[in-house]
């Protein structure tokens, strides 16, 4: 009787442990709708290339209760672009967090999030955490 309800407790708590390390999400674009499953501490990127500088951008991210701890490279003319001259682009980024992330491209971006690879052309894409705990 002790062993069977010490198997609970522990199959309970690591349900628990799971499911604080799990992060759901959606993610869609303009044709479809699918789940992911990411963990804590996984990371991402967004990268596209600005239509109007025609210079890459790489935006870089963790996987916490919400997306966080963003960086933005790209040169010095495209980061003009975004931000007038007037802040740096990164160290602005790094202060956001956000359950939902959002992009359109026209010219193709791709997405690294964790375990998942997704690309996209000539459309918009969300990605957007199901519980932020």
């Amino acid at each position: 009787m002790r062993l069977r309800r010490l198997t609970f407790v522990g199959g309970f708590i690591a349900c628990l442990l799971f499911a604080a390390a799990a992060k759901p999400a959606v993610v869609s674009t303009d044709q479809k709708t699918g789940l992911l499953l990411l963990f804590r501490g996984q990371s991402g990127q967004i990268r596209f290339i600005n239509s109007v500088t025609g210079e890459p951008v790489v935006i870089r991210f963790r996987i916490g209760g919400l997306f966080r701890d963003f960086s933005v490279s790209t040169d010095p003319l495209t980061e003009a672009y975004y931000t007038s001259g007037t802040y740096s682009l990164s160290e602005a980024a790094a202060t956001e967090a956000t359950a939902a992330l959002r992009f359109c491209s026209i010219g193709g971006m791709s997405l690294r999030l964790g375990f998942y690879d997704i690309e996209v052309r000539e459309e918009c894409l969300e990605v957007r955490l199901l519980w932020t705990i």
